[in-house]
């Protein structure tokens, strides 16, 4: 059976418009620990093949570091020999985001520096100016590549040395970085000339290509989804981001791309022309949209096996007004345990857990003729939690990978050249590798605040370019402002579900990039953007009153459920996100008699045990509804025991169920009390328990009136 391992490598504009020095040294970082340590490893097994993305925008940035066009703070800081109070702080805030564990504590002179962090927060002058050097020195150390502290004599008389490093020192290390970055465009360009690696492309600036074309596509997964009024509207920038993204790589790697990643998996049927006008042929997504796509959950058994991989593990064809397409749907399972759950064990024994499961797919799927396992992931932020920075278990992957009977390591062009596909998706669902929704990019108070402000430059930009006619060189300008604008990183720092050190950096990032397309324009920016939008002031809370929904299980809960209060899951994790769990969202809301609530599922109903934990000031209770049972009961929980209270009106869908559960039972008096507490669990038959809070207890506040 043929397995395609796809990396994603991607990395925000770090830059300020019109700046050559990046405010934050991510892609230089990630360029000597991973880009080109990924490619060594890949090139030490000639017979495997992999894939990567490289974002256009991200390839750019490469480039500019290594010509000296670009230069980030540390770089900077490196050549110094004084640093100012904010150098000091910026340091302080900067200087420890690497694994504490696994890579800082491994280091004896790192880790002591990190030990009195806390006495230099409340006094930067607690270090003296060797210390930030030393600091300095040691997190540029932590984030080069293992292989190149072992194997550089200078690099590994650093760590020897441990300490009292010198500003020549400090610049040398900076020297060997760039070098470093000056080489990992050339081997990814050698192993694609030599067949073993594919570069698939992706669109330039990294935007939510459907929220791009029609920010109201965001509502068909999350019906009711807040979103802009009137809605930002853009699908010729959605083209025009395809189309720069096609030519960058033919600029770099010789050749058009035949494949597309769509930046987070996001995807609806309004793309779908976009990336065949480009002259792309196939693209990826997560299996959450191809069951959303046929009405199939795809439920698996206790080792974690999907049970309908006949639909799962094979290419499908997709039609669209500008040509067919090929999309291949990854395994999220698989692709979340490289990500999230193999970083806990040994190299070995992780690579050895990944062939068996490939090997029982293999044993199990493997009949077709274009049977194909792809695994998409993150290929930059999981490996400092690894041993060795991840080369223990790719390496043992690889190995086992070419010498397997039963697995061939794939591009998916290979695959596809060879494997046509025969089976057509007939409407292609809206959504994308996180949850299955786009609500990592829409929904919060801060994203409605950024796309409103995004949608009045493109109105600008429109009436700009249709009274000046302006020559290609400055519409590219403004273009160039505009298109990074639209990316997906800005608003993914603006969910509430993420959160870094350096948030407010990235919400001043974006208002900068607008900003300079204004004046590109020579339009006076709006005042509003000198705002902050990240933790801006939120609107009050809509005053709560009484609702009486039916309880109708209808898929769209505007019709009934539209002023209802939702809560949403949480599925963040850094930098890197689940693709999501069963539980989509949860609504509620009161009358006088009775409160309601409406759980929204990715999966049947029907294949869970629902419980509903409530608490009031009158007790515990339990709103049950047992795996395939129609009717659900409401219990009080006393000294450990369940008292039932009986059954409660009900309706079932076939993803939604829906209660109202009588005040009166659950021992609230609303002319008293206001608050309660709520947390869901869903036990699928596999014993797998699903969770909304994740941790803790989500609060309940019911209307008085």
């Amino acid at each position: 059976m043929n397995v395609a391992i796809i990396w994603h490598m991607h990395q925000p504009l770090y830059r300020q418009p019109g700046s050559d020095v990046a405010i934050l040294p991510w892609v230089r970082l990630h360029a000597v620990k991973d880009y080109l340590h990924m490619a060594q490893v890949l090139a030490r097994y000639p017979d495997v093949r992999v894939t990567f993305t490289l974002t256009p925008s991200l390839v750019e940035q490469l480039e500019d570091y290594a010509s000296g066009k670009l230069t980030d703070r540390l770089m900077q800081l490196a050549g110094q020999d004084y640093f100012s109070p904010d150098d000091k702080q910026y340091m302080l805030n900067m200087c420890f985001s690497i694994s504490w564990d696994n890579i800082i504590r491994r280091y004896p002179p790192y880790e002591a520096i990190l030990n009195r962090r806390h006495l230099a927060q409340m006094n930067a002058d607690y270090f003296s100016t060797q210390t930030y050097r030393d600091l300095l020195v040691w997190f540029n150390l932590a984030w080069t590549d293992p292989n190149l502290l072992e194997s550089d004599p200078f690099l590994a008389g650093l760590v020897q040395k441990g300490a009292q490093f010198t500003i020549d020192e400090a610049r040398k290390l900076i020297q060997i970085h760039l070098d470093i970055m000056g080489r990992v465009m050339p081997l990814y360009r050698q192993l694609s000339q030599a067949g073993q690696l594919e570069l698939i492309t992706v669109p330039f600036f990294h935007p939510i290509l459907p929220l791009l074309v029609d920010s109201r596509i965001a509502q068909r997964p999350s019906p009711g989804l807040a979103i802009p009024d009137p809605p930002f509207q853009a699908g010729e920038d959605a083209l025009a981001q395809l189309r720069w993204a096609v030519k960058k790589h033919g600029e770099v790697i010789g050749r058009a791309p035949a494949g597309l990643w769509p930046s987070e998996g996001a995807v609806s049927p309004e793309i779908l022309p976009l990336a065949a006008d480009a002259g792309l042929q196939w693209l990826a997504a997560d299996e959450a949209i191809l069951g959303e796509s046929l009405d199939v959950y795809f439920e698996r058994d206790e080792s974690g096996l999907v049970k309908r991989g006949d639909l799962l593990y094979h290419p499908w064809r997709l039609q669209s007004d500008k040509g067919d397409l090929a999309i291949i749907f990854r395994d999220h399972d698989l692709s979340d345990r490289i990500g999230f759950v193999y970083q806990h064990l040994p190299g070995a024994q992780a690579a050895e857990d990944m062939i068996v499961r490939l090997e029982r797919i293999a044993r199990s799927f493997g009949h077709r003729d274009d049977a194909l396992i792809t695994v998409i992931l993150d290929g930059e932020n999981a490996w400092e939690y690894y041993e060795h920075n991840g080369d223990v278990f790719l390496s043992e992957l690889y190995r086992r990978l070419t010498q397997h009977p039963d697995l061939a390591p794939v591009t998916p062009d290979e695959h596809l050249s060879q494997h046509p596909p025969t089976d057509e998706i007939q409407h292609l669902a809206s959504g994308s590798w996180i949850m299955g929704d786009f609500t990592t990019w829409m929904g919060d108070p801060e994203h409605l605040a950024a796309w409103s402000h995004l949608r009045d430059l493109r109105e600008s930009y429109d009436l700009w370019r249709n009274e000046t006619h302006p020559a290609p060189e400055r519409l590219r300008d403004v273009q160039n402002y505009l298109f990074a604008a639209e990316g997906s990183d800005w608003f993914w720092w603006y969910s509430h579900r993420n959160s870094s050190d350096q948030d407010a950096l990235f919400d001043a990032l974006f208002r900068d990039y607008l900003i300079a397309a204004y004046r590109a324009m020579d339009r006076v920016p709006p005042e509003i953007l000198a705002r902050p939008i990240t933790g801006m002031p939120g609107q009050p809370p809509a005053p709560r009153h009484f609702i009486t929904p039916r309880l109708v299980a209808a898929p769209d809960p505007g019709i009934h459920w539209g002023e209802a209060e939702v809560i949403r899951p949480d599925a963040s994790v850094g930098a890197m996100q689940r693709a999501g769990g069963v539980i989509q969202a949860l609504r509620y809301g009161n009358d006088r008699d009775n409160l309601y609530i409406r759980v929204e599922l990715a999966a049947p109903v029907a294949q869970f045990a629902l419980t509903l934990h409530l608490a009031t000031t009158g007790g515990t209770y339990q709103v049950q509804l047992g795996q395939k049972q129609g009717t659900a009961f409401l219990f009080r929980l006393e000294n450990g025991s369940q008292v039932n209270l009986g059954p409660i009106p009900s309706a079932l869908g076939e993803r939604l169920a829906e209660f109202a559960i009588p005040l009166a039972q659950i021992g609230m008096d609303l002319s008293r009390e206001s608050v309660g507490a709520f947390y869901l669990t869903l036990r699928s038959a596999a014993g797998e328990l699903s969770r909304l809070p994740a941790r803790g207890e989500a609060e309940l506040i019911f209307a008085r009136a």
